[in-house]
């Protein structure tokens, strides 16, 4: 499969095509550099175009597979007509074929191409990357099974005028916002995008944010989400396997939320986040959502704590003897558990299941506790109620329907006292 022609060939062939132009040619119109334009529709062989290798869409998996096989950091922007570079980004792509409930593949099988791919001037491809590539395995398809009349042969293109990155960039966005049979980016793969952005092109969150129409604060979230994935995932020896969380974007907020709650206290934040990393490794049944089982972890992070410290004894060489200034010229010492070691023992591989139960038995056991304390509760508040019924009660009040209320709350009491009975006996 040509994945690409090589450039000085691409590039006779886009001069050709823009130098013969006709009036009557078919024009594509694209909301681009600030204004709607119309550009010619040309048709070219399907090996022609080269992917965009810093394609938005694509920038998870391109760290996954860096990290996966030991690539240098840069080998998808190095040489962008390398090769090898391709043929692993046409596996990523078509590893993306189906995404949002859409399959291109199935798509395609039965229509034909309805809009032109976008190409820049040197003949790398905008917009339509992932079509490109479904065309490209349809075309093969047709190639192993001997048709002469292939349907993807020749694919419509339009080609834009020399511009700048962040007019690709903009462009790149808006489009992608379009619903058709283009899908929503990931959102670790919009995080990757953004992170790429800040950190290798040195963009600014607001300049990212004014290019995707965002808020700078959007852009700054979701790169500090990406950050705790990331953390999780080296924590696991998987790291970049962003598949493995698609779904628990909602727990990682929570995590970020929770460990915001904990102020100042490092410690602290830190084995919250411990104990959350093993919740979301772990998820025991009973626990429900991990996005409203985590803030749990927060509000009872104290009592996790000291049930921890008895479940999960430290070594004597792993406390730390501190000298209280108080009592130091009396001689007295506290000796105080450092919580970092806790975290570490915590974090153990073989500690991270019984974590999980830890802070399941405390949040259930705290559970039933306000559970049992609710209802001494609900009848105080029953009581001041009534006597305020009674304190207000003339000959003017109305009166209609207050014996069946009264009947109704002496049934009531009486089923309270009934199981209080059996309580006590």
């Amino acid at each position: 499969m040509e994945l690409g022609w090589a450039y000085p060939r691409r590039r006779e062939l886009i001069d050709r095509l823009l130098r013969n132009v006709t009036v009557d040619q078919y024009k594509h119109p694209i909301h681009f550099q600030d204004e709607r334009k119309f550009f010619p529709i040309h048709k070219v062989e399907i090996g022609m175009p080269k992917y965009r290798l810093q394609n938005g869409r694509t920038t998870d998996a391109q760290e996954e597979v860096i990290a996966e096989e030991g690539l240098p950091e840069d080998f998808f922007e190095r040489d962008i007509e390398l090769e090898e570079a391709h043929k692993k980004q046409h596996t990523i792509l078509k590893k993306q074929l189906k995404i949002g409930g859409i399959d291109l593949l199935s798509y395609f099988k039965d229509r034909d191409q309805e809009e032109p791919l976008i190409l820049d001037n040197n003949g790398f491809v905008v917009n339509g990357n992932r079509r490109l590539c479904t065309m490209r395995e349809l075309n093969q398809e047709d190639i192993n099974a001997g048709k002469y009349n292939r349907r993807f042969s020749h694919i419509e293109v339009i080609i834009l005028p020399p511009c700048s990155e962040d007019d690709i960039l903009t462009l790149e966005g808006k489009l992608q916002i379009v619903e058709d049979i283009k899908a929503d980016y990931v959102w670790t793969a919009e995080g990757c995008m953004y992170r790429s952005l800040r950190d290798k092109k040195r963009y600014t969150t607001e300049r990212i944010a004014g290019i995707y129409d965002k808020k700078k604060e959007y852009i700054e979230e979701l790169i500090l989400l990406l950050s705790y994935v990331d953390q999780y995932l080296a924590s696991r020896n998987i790291p970049k396997k962003y598949q493995e969380i698609i779904n628990e974007k909602f727990a990682f907020e929570a995590i970020v939320k929770g460990r915001k709650k904990l102020g100042d206290n490092v410690d602290k934040k830190d084995l919250f986040q411990t104990v959350a990393f093993s919740v979301i490794e772990n998820p025991l049944s009973g626990i429900g959502r991990l996005h409203s089982f985590i803030p749990k972890i927060v509000d009872n992070l104290d009592a996790i704590i000291e049930r921890a410290k008895q479940v999960f004894p430290l070594e004597s060489d792993e406390s730390t003897e501190v000298e209280d200034f108080a009592d130091g010229l009396l001689g007295g010492v506290e000796v105080q558990t450092d919580l970092s070691n806790l975290i570490q023992t915590l974090d153990k591989e073989e500690n991270r299941e019984n974590v999980v139960h830890v802070a399941k038995d405390v949040i259930d056991a705290e559970e039933d506790r306000q559970q049992r304390y609710t209802v001494i509760q609900k009848i105080q508040r029953a009581n001041s109620l009534l006597q305020d019924a009674v304190n207000i009660f003339d000959e003017d009040t109305e009166q209609e329907g207050i014996q069946a209320q009264l009947d109704s709350i002496e049934a009531h009491i009486a089923e309270l006292k009934e199981k209080l009975l059996n309580v006590t006996h």
